[in-house]
């Protein structure tokens, strides 16, 4: 068991290290964002198994479970986030008609301006 336990641990080490030079590495923001939410929530969950696997004990297997359930929860919301940003502050280049980025410049100021728009 000592020996799964350290592969997972290491095998988890590397995904995360993978994902941080897959974001130093990508070119622009939404490919960087990939593999810095992919990548570190499946080498924390990795890392999160050997860790179990090698100690054993139930308060600790009851704290990486939550540990790994915060991490999957902050991950995606944290991702979406930060995509929304990226995508009211750079200008893309697109074929169709971007609503969004109007919605996100009318709702700037605090007020529903829509209903008084039509």
């Amino acid at each position: 068991m000592n020996t799964l336990a350290g592969i997972l641990i290491v095998v988890g080490a590397a995904f995360t290290m993978l994902a941080g030079l897959g974001a130093l590495r990508f070119k622009d923001a939404y490919t960087r964002m990939h593999p810095a939410a992919k990548g570190p929530t499946l080498g924390l969950l990795l890392v999160a198994i050997g860790t179990a696997l090698e100690l054993r004990t139930l308060a600790l297997v009851l704290a990486l479970i939550l540990v790994v359930i915060l991490q999957f929860l902050a991950a995606p919301v944290g991702t979406h986030l930060l995509g929304r940003a990226i995508h009211g502050r750079l200008v893309t280049r697109i074929d169709t008609v971007d609503e969004w980025t109007a919605d996100l410049h009318d709702g700037a100021d605090g007020g529903d301006d829509r209903a008084t728009k039509r």
